[in-house]
This record gives structure tokens, sequence and C-alpha cells, in this order.
């Protein structure tokens, strides 16, 4: 099954426990794949050094981060183009899932979630979509 990882998901499963590190563990056993593009990893990078955001790294760090996705995800470079988002960047989410391929975007972003589904695409938050795997919400690695 292939879905796209939003960022706040990736940076949540990143610095915390819990139901993003699960779906984290769910890509790194390849029991769903991962789908991204060079505009979400940019996005990632981005705001892990933004100076405002709490993560604080510095772009070294930043970059073995977006790296490792990387490695962990299929890189699709999108070529359809989509505006029903009032953010710019939940609209590269979209563009990314409908190349991809993927049939969920698993997200935190409200703008994102009320939309529920986006050309056969689900959009659902990490907990809903655990559930439908059948993976526990927690996990201690």
């Amino acid at each position: 099954m292939r879905v796209v990882i939003d960022t706040n998901v990736i940076i949540s499963a990143t610095f915390w426990m819990g139901s993003p590190r699960a779906l984290l563990h769910a890509v790194r056993n390849s029991e769903i794949i991962c789908v991204t593009s060079d505009a979400l990893l940019r996005e990632l990078r981005d705001v892990l050094t933004d100076p405002v955001k709490p993560f604080g790294l510095k772009n070294r760090e930043a970059d073995d981060v977006v790296d490792a996705w990387r490695q962990l995800a299929v890189v699709v470079r999108p070529q359809s183009r989509v505006s029903v988002c009032r953010d710019e960047d939940d609209n590269r989410v979209l563009e990314c899932a409908l190349d991809g391929h993927a049939a969920f975007v698993i997200t935190g972003d409200e703008d994102l979630l009320i939309l529920g589904e986006f050309r056969g695409i689900k959009i659902v938050p990490v907990s809903d979509f655990l559930k439908l795997v059948g993976r526990s919400r927690e996990t201690k690695a």
C-alpha cells in the first residue's frame, strides 16, 4: 500500500513516541510504501531548520533526517497540478499522492483532513490509518 506521510507526521515520528512512530516502523518494515517528492522533502528540511520552530536543527542534522526519509521513501516527480487548498504546501501533498498512486495521505493538518478524500485518495490522521491496517498505537523503539 502506497501512502504520503505529511511533514507534520514525519516530524512527530522523528522526535516523539506514539502513533507517528508506529507508522515509521511500518514504513521501515516495508509494511507500507511511503511516497514523497522533492518539494515535500524541502518542506521537511525547512521546518526542521526554521529558527521559530522548536526543533532547531543545524543544516547538517536536518539533511541527515531528510536523507533518511529519502532512503525510506519512493521519490516521485509530480506532473499534476492542483489548487484546492489555501496553503500551497498542502497542494504539493495532494500532487505527490496523485502522481505517486497513493491510497492514503496521512496527516495532522486540518486543512487536508477536512477534505476527507481527494480523487479517491483517503486523507486520514495517523491513528485512523493505524486502526485501518491493524497496527498498535504505541511502539517502544
